[in-house]
């Protein structure tokens, strides 16, 4: 099951055994502004990673309950799934086990970024790049540390552009 699930009993909503928590883009841009704000250049890679592993954790137990799926149904399952938590519309048709490119459009972080504060004069969609390294890392049943995640476009640089992540596998 990739759709959010309300568990009464409990009041959380929950993906496959991990709780979600909703955020709207003025909570998500202005505390990814205040992280990057705090702790500089650190910020980029601390919430690539975190976004890494939190997706690669959901996506594993996800993907276990479909052994038998490939891995172009499992990348089209997580943008599935990253669209249904509104983080947007992520294309992950050039995505194979060895990397590719992953383009979005709407992207959450970048629509809130302008709304917030104007268009960004460097990329903000870190947690995408986090979420689709940890999606390929997961998809692909690879080691962490074999995937790199390259932003190479930003949607909140220019209105009405894309963002585009380049996964590398090593």
């Amino acid at each position: 099951m990739s759709e959010p699930v309300f568990d009464r009993e409990n009041g959380t909503i929950v993906i496959g055994g991990s709780r979600l928590v909703f955020h709207c883009h003025h909570y998500n841009v202005f505390l990814q502004r205040s992280l990057e704000d705090a702790l500089g250049d650190r910020a980029v890679s601390i919430q690539r990673r975190a976004a890494s592993e939190a997706a690669r954790t959901m996506l594993e137990r996800l993907f276990a309950q479909a052994p038998s799926e490939t891995f172009a149904a499992r990348m089209t399952r997580a943008a599935s799934l990253f669209a249904t938590l509104g983080f947007g519309r992520a294309d992950v048709s050039e995505v194979t086990p060895m990397g590719g490119l992953v383009t979005i459009s709407p992207s959450h972080y970048a629509v809130g970024w302008i709304a917030k504060f104007g268009p960004s004069t460097r990329p903000v969609d870190h947690f995408a790049t986090g979420f689709f390294r940890g999606a390929l890392t997961a998809a692909a049943g690879l080691a962490p540390e074999r995937v790199d995640a390259e932003q190479r476009a930003c949607a909140s640089m220019r209105e009405g552009g894309a963002t585009e992540i380049l996964l590398k596998v090593r």
